[in-house]
Formats: C-alpha cells, structure tokens, sequence
C-alpha cells in the first residue's frame, strides 16, 4: 500500500484514465492550465468527497500554485505558504499522510527555489528525497502511472544535482540524464502527463540552463492547448526575445 501511494502524488491512481474520478480530475486539470481558477477552484470543492483525499491535495496546492505564484502578475505569496501548510501533514506517520507531505514538499521546494532561498530549498531537499525514497514503488506499474512516476524521478534528480556545488563531479552528467528522460516523456500520450513534462521541461531549459532553442516547442505546444493561459504566451514570447 505504501508503495503505491506515491503515484496520487503524481496526479494519477489506480483507476485514474479509466474513471469517472479521472474524467473529473482531467476537466478540473484544464479549468487550472487555461486559468480559470475561480471555475476549477469551485468544481474541486464542490466534487472533494469523490476525488482521492491525496490527489484532491494535489491539485489544491498546484491550483495554489498556479494562483499566487507562478500563474500570475500580482503573486500573493504569504496566501501560497498559508495553502502550503493547511495541506501539509505534521509529523506524517501514515502512508497516506506521507504521500501528502511529498506533495507539499515538492511545491515548496519549486517555491524556494524560486525565491532564492537556498538555505531553505537544501533543507526541504533533503526530506524530500527521504521520503522519495521511502515511497519508491516498484517497477509493475500500468504505463501512465511508470510515465509519471519517472517524470517526478527525473525532477527531483535534477534538482538534487542543481543544488549540489558546482565542482561536484556527476553533477552535470545527472542533470544531463534528468533531461533526457524528461524528453522522452514528451511523447506521452496522456494530456496530463505531456502537459506536465512540457511545462517542466520548458521553464527548464529557459530558467535554469539559459537555452530559450531547446525551450521553445515546449511553450508553443502549451500555448497551442491552452490558448487562454497567459504565462505560456508570455514565456513563448520569451523564447522568441532571446532567439531574435
């Protein structure tokens, strides 16, 4: 069971493209990427009591996410870490609890990371690959869930080599792999999991390896499936700056 907890992290459970419970989740999923937040906000909590209690904990933080931080001109951070810590177990001692902290915990590692606190982020990194690590499920899963199991697997590699020092000798080269298992995702079928890859990917390979070349499909491809989300036109329009 605890095995299998961690795939709710990663947006999916064992009913999850087959179900009515996916259906809901997936028309919530595009409410959020087109920037409806106030619509998605409504339909998740109206539908709480028939989403997964880890997978309705997901998409609460990443449509905070989406909200406060990333998604929009006018961040609203203290209304983020509030979110962050309503939804994140204290002292998790269940399966369940700790799928929810790993979840939290990833939010809130993109978070610092992003605002440059370091000394927060190594810290947050370290009980994250903790409780990565506890969780690992093994390798007979169904095709989504490997997908995106391994997306997540990718991420945290190349976040956990991003922080190590620079003279760190497998630094690059483990960054390097995280990328192109990211790459090879991309081809998903699944609209999730290549919106996901897509957006992780993008923001990157323009944020943090400087490349706006390998960057740029990525953003046009979000841009092109959701046509009313504004921080995928401006990131395109990014790319398209630093390549002219």
């Amino acid at each position: 069971m605890r095995k299998l907890t961690i795939l709710l992290f990663l947006f999916i459970s064992s009913q999850s493209f087959a179900s009515t419970q996916d259906s809901l989740v997936e028309r919530i999923f595009n409410q959020m990427y087109n920037q409806h937040y106030s619509r998605a906000e409504e339909m998740l909590r109206t539908n709480k009591d028939d989403i997964d209690s880890i997978l309705f904990a997901v998409l609460s933080v990443d449509m905070s996410y989406w909200k406060n931080v990333t998604g929009t001109d006018t961040p609203d951070y203290p209304a983020f870490e509030t979110d962050l810590q309503q939804l994140s177990p204290t002292n998790p001692t269940s399966s369940t609890q700790q799928a929810i902290r790993l979840v939290t915990l990833s939010y809130q590692l993109r978070y610092e990371l992003k605002r440059f606190k370091l000394i927060k982020a190594i810290s947050t990194r370290q009980e994250t690959k903790a409780l990565f690590t506890l969780l690992k499920p093994n390798e007979a899963l169904p095709p989504e869930q490997l997908e995106l199991y391994e997306l997540y697997s990718a991420l945290f590699q190349y976040f956990d080599n991003y922080l190590k020092p620079f003279f760190v000798s497998d630094k690059t080269e483990n960054c390097n792999n995280a990328l192109t298992t990211m790459t090879g995702l991309y081809q998903s079928e699944s609209r999730i999991t290549k919106t996901l890859v897509a957006y992780f990917l993008g923001k990157t390979w323009l944020k943090y390896e400087n490349d706006p070349e390998n960057a740029i499909e990525y953003f046009q491809w979000l841009h092109k499936i959701y046509p009313e989300n504004i921080k995928f036109d401006e990131l395109l329009t990014e790319c398209n700056k630093q390549l002219n």
